[in-house]
């Protein structure tokens, strides 16, 4: 038997995958979703294969509500020996080596793209920046990425937050390795998305695996990753933003933003129990180890 498998968003097949004959083999589509509601039409797309499976609860509850879809759930993985705590010394050491000793990290591991909102992050940091004096915001991402979608030299000394922000020095050619990835998310004191939704969340479930404590916002996969592992919390709505192909997209509160790191900032011992919190369900979930055998089944 030949198996065929797609992993992709299903707008980028639609509509030209529905003209394909996919026989004689078996196929598969493992699928995010993003947003409220599924992208127009490519609820077909599902119904052409085998098997749909869903990466997030979130989306195979949707596909299933919308159009009354039975799909398999898959979540992400990591690997549970490379992504972990690292000991006091060493993430002192680290600390020092970047600049960061005495200093508050809030760490965001994400790709300037529009969906990521980093512009609204910028201005949550800001917001917190001024009640805090040591906070540090630790950015893993290109910033002359030419997949961006504002200047952040720009909008950081309109913010007047010039001295308060660290890149990492990523490049969108050339990443880090897992080594360093673990090293970046060690230094930090707490983890920020304030996406407007997401398929998944791989960098939330790293965090986690670390024993960072995560705020991303309420939208998506942030309630089941996050909320229902008791390993951070949610940042509130604002307005919701109408975007290409049907799909509905959160735009996180800022001033809420702000309020949840002031929060952690004045307690070590809760954000000592959200990072615990995450290693723990990503080791009961999100381990490689576990996840690889859902899919031998």
């Amino acid at each position: 038997v030949s198996i065929f498998g797609i992993l992709l968003d299903t707008f980028m097949c639609f509509p030209w995958l529905l003209n394909v004959d996919l026989t004689p083999s078996k196929s598969f589509f493992y699928f995010p979703s993003d947003g409220r509601f599924f992208p127009l039409q490519c609820e077909n797309i599902l119904k052409k294969v085998d098997l749909p499976i869903a990466m997030s609860k979130y989306a195979q509850k949707q596909v299933k509500e919308q159009f009354n879809i039975d799909s398999e759930y898959i979540p992400h993985a990591v690997e549970t020996n490379i992504y972990k705590p690292l000991g006091e010394q060493e993430r002192a050491q680290l600390r020092a080596k970047m600049g960061l000793l005495g200093k508050f990290v809030v760490g965001v591991v994400a790709r300037n793209q529009g969906r990521k909102m980093l512009d609204r992050t910028l201005k949550s940091f800001a917001i917190f920046a001024k009640q805090v004096p040591e906070a540090v915001l630790l950015l893993h991402c290109d910033k002359n990425d030419p997949a961006g979608y504002f200047n952040f030299d720009v909008v950081i000394n309109q913010l007047k937050i010039q001295n308060r922000v660290i890149f990492t020095g990523t490049r969108w050619f050339k990443g880090f390795n897992y080594k360093q990835m673990n090293e970046i998310y060690n230094v930090m004191d707490l983890f920020f998305l304030g996406t407007s939704g997401e398929g998944f969340g791989i960098p939330i479930i790293e965090a986690m695996a670390a024993g960072i404590p995560v705020l991303t916002t309420d939208y998506t996969t942030g309630p089941e990753l996050v909320a229902d592992n008791k390993a951070g919390e949610l940042i509130k709505l604002g307005d919701e933003l109408l975007v290409n192909w049907n799909v509905e997209r959160a735009l996180m509160s800022i001033p809420h933003g702000a309020e949840l790191m002031l929060k952690l900032y004045k307690d070590p011992q809760l954000r000592r129990e959200y990072g615990n919190n995450g290693r723990t369900a990503v080791l009961r979930d999100y381990d490689w180890r576990l996840v690889s055998k859902k899919w031998d089944e």
